[in-house]
């Protein structure tokens, strides 16, 4: 099973799957084949491996042990069918790691996987303050300016939350840890 139990459909990630595309095209689009215009945009959430509150340690500090096939059976299925199928209009990156990289910090799964590989245009958003726990609970750089630049340059375009990573975007600039057009592409998503 991933994800929280309300947040889930069911522990089949494929029957998840196809309900999900449901959930989220009936949202959007309704009973239109082509709308003009979205009824509601659809955030497809927690991305990824995102399975827990507090046990064995809480969701900001977890780093989720996955391997390949597990990935791509157990947790993508859902987030193929959100994102591709029905063109969801928004990913939240969750709090939590995996294999040791924040995943609102990850350019494979951000950029890589979301983007490259399944070409989606839509924009990403952290869940509350998860781009500054980059830095604040996962360590992962060793600053803030570090922590904005990591998650800009992996993929996020939107600070769910508060605004602690992205006031350090302009002194991430000004380091050459990232550049104003990547703040711009991310602003335009």
């Amino acid at each position: 099973r991933w994800g929280r139990a309300q947040e889930v459909y069911s522990e089949d990630p494929v029957l998840s799957g196809y309900l999900t595309f449901m959930f989220v095209d009936g949202g959007q689009v309704g009973n239109e084949t082509k709308p003009k215009y979205w009824q509601a945009a659809a955030c497809c959430k927690h991305y990824a491996a995102y399975d827990l509150e507090t046990i064995p340690v809480d969701r900001y500090h977890f780093s989720a042990k996955v391997d390949a096939r597990n990935m791509w059976e157990t947790y993508m299925p859902v987030f193929d069918m959100c994102v591709r199928a029905a063109n969801g209009a928004h990913v939240m990156c969750s709090y939590n790691a995996i294999n040791g990289v924040p995943t609102c910090g990850d350019p494979k799964l951000l950029n890589g996987i979301l983007r490259d590989q399944w070409k989606w245009p839509g924009f990403v958003v952290s869940d509350y303050d998860a781009w500054a726990q980059i830095y604040e609970t996962h360590n992962y750089c060793p600053n803030m300016t570090c922590a904005a630049a990591v998650g800009l340059n992996a993929g996020m375009d939107q600070e769910g939350g508060g605004t602690k990573a992205i006031a350090q975007l302009q002194a991430a600039i000004d380091s050459h840890m990232t550049t104003e057009e990547d703040v711009t592409t991310a602003f335009k998503r």
